[in-house]
């Protein structure tokens, strides 16, 4: 799907959810999940005032994702009471021998929650999870044993509103659940790309080249500045009298870089800017 996009032949349908999340997370499947998936599923966070990142609280619990040796994907597995979570993660045979952990992971795009108020997606896959797992489709998930309980919501934007209904709905619920739905932006799994490519090997950057040039195809990419300028514009702000702005200090004759150039003879024969009314 990736060249697909990168040469224009996916004819749209790489914004659609669903192949947003089986294009960029089946990717990172053949990536070592300590170098990609697991920074990125760290730095998800929560809507408290501290903005506790994933990593924060499950190292508070004694629980280092990057001692999980195997990561297992689920996508789109199906139960019957509760739906159709995009993906799960399952993290098994920790070095030291810790529980496994089983995490959801919603992805949105363009759009907000599939449902809210009594139907809130978020909370009906908090509850599948926790109370009906033995019914989801795929055994591995409903088989699983370990410690489970956290979404990560991935979105494009902010989500504050969806996130705080849900987790308003989980706490009336369930006394004894405090904070479990964390925030996570396309965006960041971008900067983490950037951020460990020294790291990658050969084979591991040239998907990972791809994979960032199909983000930037589709926007997922947060604004890092503009270009430094070349010499030559460089060579222009260096001059004594100011581009645009006279800030005083400068000679009444030469007031701005502007006022140094010759004057020309421009004839107008039509008009530049249309304002709305007649001239």
């Amino acid at each position: 799907m990736i060249q697909a996009v990168l040469e224009g032949k996916s004819l749209g349908y790489e914004y659609t959810e669903d192949i947003l999340t089986s294009t960029v997370f089946g990717t990172l499947k053949y990536l070592r999940p300590d170098m990609i998936l697991i920074p990125f599923i760290e730095s998800a966070f929560l809507y408290n005032e501290e903005r506790t990142t994933f990593w924060e609280k499950l190292n508070s619990e004694g629980i280092e994702l990057r001692c999980y040796r195997e990561v297992e994907y689920v996508f789109w597995t199906w139960n019957q009471n509760y739906g159709e979570p995009d993906l799960i993660l399952i993290f098994r045979d920790h070095v030291h021998g810790l529980d496994d952990l089983l995490l959801i992971v919603e992805a949105k795009f363009k759009s907000g929650k599939s449902g809210t108020d009594e139907n809130d997606q978020l909370v009906r896959y908090f509850e599948a999870i926790n109370n009906d797992i033995e019914n989801f489709t795929e055994s591995s998930v409903s088989s699983f044993k370990g410690k489970k309980g956290y979404i990560v919501y991935l979105t494009e934007a902010e989500a504050y509103s969806d996130i705080m209904a849900t987790t308003k709905i989980i706490q009336s619920r369930y006394n004894q659940i405090k904070e479990n739905v964390f925030h996570l932006r396309w965006h960041q799994l971008y900067k983490i790309l950037e951020k460990m490519y020294p790291f990658y090997s050969s084979f591991e950057k040239i998907i990972v080249d791809d994979l960032m040039k199909y983000m930037e195809k589709l926007g997922l990419r947060d604004f890092s500045g503009i270009s430094l300028p070349d010499k030559s514009l460089n060579s222009a702000f260096s001059l004594p009298y100011p581009i645009f702005y006279n800030d005083g200090n400068s000679s009444a004759e030469k007031k701005t870089y502007f006022d140094q150039l010759n004057n020309l003879d421009i004839t107008i024969e039509k008009n530049i800017f249309y304002r709305g009314e007649s001239v």
